[in-house]
């Protein structure tokens, strides 16, 4: 029987496949099980043409797949079981809804969020797919959180990505969660074996004003900047009230206070 995800059957001929939650994340070895789907969501209310037109963007992320056996990890006998920490923001999987662009809805859903590999995760069953076309969802609310995927601007090149929205209006105030692959160091004369490990969470705050890609607030001259005509205004909001650009509780009433000029 072919796969069912969200009550729409995937085709074999699209060689969709998943992997078992023995093994959450494709390492090494583990890589030729876990092969990236696009889940269609948008095709659902258009009929099998735009079916179609979704599955065609769905090629297997090829890009992800090369970059994990070009050496992200560079021992290729390495499990996730030799590896300390995890990857994911929460292991355990919550109940949760997603909407698509067009503002259709997709309930009692069980999502978690990878933030080693910026993926979007769902369990069916005993399987975990994860959603390779990251632009389907427009929002994804579980574990009390709301994700959403965003253009991004990184070094003068606009991506797509997830963030954590922290608050929004005409200003959105974005988290973007990090956590890094720390390769084994062997033993040597003078320091001790250091097993693989996931390092800590790290957050950096990003903001979208309008329909605009989100751009890292990385200091306050340069948040201000962001606020166009209301800078000045701003600034002095900032400064009266000695809120920081750093911290996320700060940064969230300085989104606030511009939202509701």
């Amino acid at each position: 029987m072919n796969p069912v995800i969200f009550g729409l059957p995937l085709p074999r001929c699209y060689g969709l496949k998943c992997f078992s939650l023995r093994h959450p994340l494709a390492i090494g070895r583990l890589t030729n099980r876990f092969i990236h789907i696009l889940v269609v969501f948008i095709g659902l209310a258009s009929g099998l043409k735009g079916q179609t037109e979704i599955l065609n963007k769905a090629f297997l992320d090829d890009v992800r797949f090369s970059k994990i056996n070009d050496g992200t990890f560079s021992h290729p006998n390495l499990k996730i079981s030799d590896i300390q920490g995890t990857p994911y923001l929460n292991e355990t999987f919550e109940a949760g809804e997603i909407i698509t662009p067009k503002d259709s809805v997709f309930a009692n859903i069980e999502l978690r969020y990878n933030a080693f590999t910026d993926d979007l995760e769902f369990k069916q069953g005993e399987n975990v797919f994860n959603i390779a076309y990251k632009a389907i969802v427009k929002k994804a609310e579980f574990g009390g959180d709301v994700f959403s995927c965003r253009s991004y601007e990184v070094d003068g090149n606009i991506r797509d990505g997830f963030f954590k929205i922290l608050t929004e209006g005409k200003a959105t105030l974005l988290a973007k969660y990090k956590i890094l692959f720390l390769d084994r160091v062997e033993a040597q004369a003078f320091s001790d074996y250091q097993p693989a490990r996931f390092d800590i969470v790290q957050v950096e705050y990003f903001m979208a004003v309008d329909r605009n890609p989100a751009k890292l607030i990385s200091n306050k001259k340069g948040l201000v900047k962001m606020f166009g005509e209301k800078s000045n205004e701003m600034e002095t909001y900032i400064s009266k009230n000695k809120v920081s650009v750093k911290e996320g509780d700060s940064l969230i009433k300085i989104v606030m206070y511009y939202n509701s000029l």
